[in-house]
């Protein structure tokens, strides 16, 4: 018998695996109920915007206090190592069709019905807290601290511009107006027009953290689904606030200050399907915004992870 045989899993342990693996998945959804399972998704998922929000739920449900994982193998292509007895976090990644049987479909007449489905089996990720850097690295371990941008600062004015490209594919373009009061800028209900303060005092920074907030509110209205969650005053703004929150600590932005906010009414016994459904709406609108600002996750969200890199989103 070959080593790979005598390796192979059988029927009745694959159907255990798919089992934990449903068993895992739900009690990180369940675990979004809770404030603090709410709050750790959010944390989750300022390092993994560009992850599935399957994967982000696995991840902040296995260690919430992760920021960068990576296979094995694509550790030591950054040059570290996973520490030995170090236990991996379980995620989704996605197996497409081999060459071989797309061409044996090609060969059958290419069914668009019978094309073979890209499959998702569950995989070992690694936390940067269980690698260690390797002495003898040819470039020595890669940097693996995020980008940190105060709200004072200048050095996002570049993401503006495609801020202001994506508000108006949506029927919001943006002016750059003086504004009277304490307001930086508001959306008109009427016009959809987005207005942002001016003021020289009003750093880019700021302005981003304003815009994005209002093409928040822009994305509701302008891109809603007839599986998303129905929102009133209050839940939008909390809906944008997060949406904001999301992108602005995806961006770098210092958000030391901001608490982001919990719906406390959320309840009953369908709480679960309507806590899942507004989460999915807020992973859904900040990904619309950060592909625009964020150029690299995109890139990222399509890459193969071949036991070693980032996974791609999965359908979910």
């Amino acid at each position: 018998m070959s080593p790979a045989a005598k390796t192979r899993p059988s029927v009745a342990q694959r159907a255990e695996r798919r089992e934990a693996d449903r068993r895992r998945i739900a009690e990180a959804v369940e675990q979004l109920q809770s404030e603090s399972g709410w709050q750790r998704w959010l944390a989750t998922r300022r390092h993994f915007h560009s992850y599935s929000f399957q994967n982000q739920l696995l991840i902040a449900l296995q260690m919430p206090e992760a920021t960068r994982v990576a296979g094995f193998r694509r550790w030591l292509e950054l040059g570290y190592c996973v520490g030995k007895g170090e236990h991996g976090i379980r995620i989704m990644a996605p197996c497409p069709p081999s060459k071989k049987a797309l061409e044996r479909w090609r060969e059958r007449g290419a069914d668009p019905d019978k094309k073979p489905r890209t499959h998702f089996r569950s995989v070992a990720v690694f936390d940067r807290s269980q690698v260690e850097p390797l002495p003898d690295s040819p470039n020595g371990p890669a940097p693996l601290d995020p980008p940190h941008e105060p709200i004072t600062g200048e050095g996002l004015a570049p993401r503006l511009e495609p801020l202001c490209e994506l508000a108006a594919s949506i029927g919001s373009p943006v002016s750059f107006e003086p504004i009277d009061g304490a307001a930086h800028g508001y959306l008109e209900p009427k016009s959809g027009r987005i207005v942002i303060d001016s003021d020289p005092g009003h750093s880019a920074n700021a302005r981003v953290a304003t815009l994005v907030h209002e093409i928040s509110h822009a994305l509701v209205r302008a891109e809603r689904l007839a599986e998303d969650p129905a929102l009133d005053y209050a839940s939008e703004e909390l809906a944008v606030e997060t949406v904001a929150y999301c992108v602005c600590a995806g961006l770098g932005l210092d958000t030391a200050g901001f608490s982001a906010p919990y719906l406390a009414s959320w309840g009953g016994a369908e709480a679960t399907e309507k806590i899942e459904a507004y989460a999915a709406l807020i992973d859904r609108l900040a990904r619309r915004i950060e592909e625009s600002v964020l150029p690299e996750s995109t890139a990222s969200r399509g890459a193969a992870l071949s036991g070693a890199g980032t996974p791609p989103p999965d359908p979910r």
